[in-house]
């Protein structure tokens, strides 16, 4: 697995999640994505081997931010969903939105404490 830190990245210049559908039956607009201040990439070997390197990946990234700062994570591996959420839980760090760009992985917006 290979964790690529870049900072260069605005979170809401790409994405192709859309949520709910208008009266009219036509999709709504994807929401607004957090502005982000920082971004961390994780490329997983095999489904469920993230866990280990990425909460600790993150918490060595925010501790880069301020409090009340974002930070992006990528990640290729769908069992992340659960891990990423468990950890903002027990950390106190907020997870404010997670989007599944299907085979381009999952992208979770973390607000430090």
């Amino acid at each position: 697995m290979v964790g690529t830190p870049r900072n260069d990245h605005h979170p809401s210049d790409e994405g192709t999640e859309r949520t709910g559908s208008s009266t009219h039956g036509q999709p709504s607009a994807k929401p607004a994505l957090p502005a982000a201040q920082a971004l961390l990439e994780m490329k997983a070997e095999s489904t469920g081997s993230t866990c280990a390197l990425l909460t600790p990946a993150i918490k060595t990234k925010l501790k880069e931010l301020d409090s009340g700062q974002v930070l992006e994570v990528r990640v290729n591996d769908s069992t992340a969903r659960e891990d990423i959420a468990s950890w903002c839980r027990l950390s106190g760090n907020e997870l404010l939105a997670m989007m599944d760009e299907g085979h381009r992985g999952l992208r979770f917006f973390l607000k430090k404490k």
